[in-house]
């Protein structure tokens, strides 16, 4: 009896490592399909109303406007605000949007696509009573402004390419405070010589030929901030002293599974930062600890099966994880091809 009692112990935990280690990744599925004016969705943000808010630069076709829509806790989807057009280049970028303290919804406007030459804007859509009223220019002169994310009254920028005196490898990450976007347009000086450049970092150049850099942004629950690099795929952690200061700007992962990292979310619940891998149509998993696993990951696809159409952005809503599929294809990324359906997937999370 001793004798089976102890083979069953160690059956059950071989089992128990066993299911540990190889756990199944989770498949991907259609969440909606989007009108073709809403061809290249890209960020996402959680109203407290429970709507979600999508934008959309729509540069695969751009005879479109960009956009930002609603995605209510139905599932229905409307035009939610057209963002204003740059004066010179003729176009509007909505991509990264956060809501500040004041309820306002902020737009990174990113027009590197179409003027390389820091003519990218941060946008403030007021609202009234829920609804928006008017939009305002708070800062002008970033180059390709992309991540949008608030931390008490400061707010954050990544600026993917900071392109000074033709240095594409330096990107980095700009801090505005409520108060000066409050007073007047913020305004921007090139390169790492602008005081709201709170972070910078370095690109290596890599064989997809691609040097873009800082892109997505998320907080922990203690209040650091982190990024990833885009073409490296490479993470950095940001801390900050008790005044708001930055304390120490530190690469937290470097990981040879993750080789792209666009959006990024930390989910309190599960104490989790989850990372879209546009390169390889997947979703990583990040410990606290520095870890790398995958959540899920599927071939090049149009989206129409609901998978993985070069994933851009991740929200977390309830038990769902809803992902954004830019479908704007660089070279080395496993997406080949800009095609219908437009779409969103969503992870069922439990």
């Amino acid at each position: 009896m001793k004798r089976f009692k102890f083979y069953t112990i160690i059956v059950v935990s071989l089992f128990s490592v066993v299911s540990c280690t190889s756990q199944a990744q989770k498949k991907a599925e259609l969440f909606l399909d989007l009108p073709e004016y809403c061809n290249t969705p890209d960020g996402m943000t959680l109203g407290d109303d429970g709507n979600i808010f999508l934008s959309c630069p729509n540069f695969n076709n751009p005879a479109f406007p960009g956009l930002v829509m609603k995605i209510n806790p139905q599932n229905e989807l409307s035009i939610f605000y057209a963002t204003p057009a740059h004066p010179e280049t003729k176009m509007a970028c909505p991509m990264g949007l956060d809501f500040g303290p004041d309820g306002n919804l902020y737009i990174a406007d990113n027009q590197y696509f179409y003027d390389t030459d820091h003519k990218s804007r941060l946008i403030r859509i007021v609202f009234k009573d829920g609804k928006p009223v008017k939009s305002e220019i708070v800062v002008e002169g970033m180059n390709l402004a992309n991540a949008v994310i608030w931390k008490g009254n400061d707010c954050f920028v990544s600026e993917t390419r900071l392109n000074q005196d033709g240095d594409e490898s330096t990107s980095g990450i700009y801090r505005f405070t409520l108060e000066e976007m409050n007073r007047e347009p913020v305004k921007i000086k090139p390169g790492k010589a602008d005081k709201h450049l709170i972070a910078d970092f370095k690109t290596a150049f890599t064989n997809r030929g691609d040097w873009a850099g800082a892109d997505g942004m998320t907080i922990d629950s203690e209040g650091n901030l982190y990024t990833g690099n885009f073409g490296n795929g490479v993470m950095s952690k940001i801390t900050f002293n008790g005044n708001g200061t930055v304390k120490s700007n530190e690469i937290f992962v470097q990981d040879k599974k993750m080789t792209c990292v666009d959006g990024i979310f930390y989910d309190a619940e599960t104490n989790l930062i989850y990372v879209a891998d546009s390169e390889k149509n997947a979703v990583r998993t990040v410990t606290m600890e520095g870890k790398v696993g995958t959540l899920s990951e599927n071939d090049d696809t149009n989206g129409a099966d609901g998978g993985m159409d070069q994933p851009c952005e991740i929200l977390i809503r309830g038990d769902e994880m809803i992902i954004a599929n830019f479908d704007m294809p660089f070279p080395g990324l496993k997406n080949s091809a800009f095609d219908a359906p437009y779409t969103l997937s969503v992870i069922k999370l439990k």
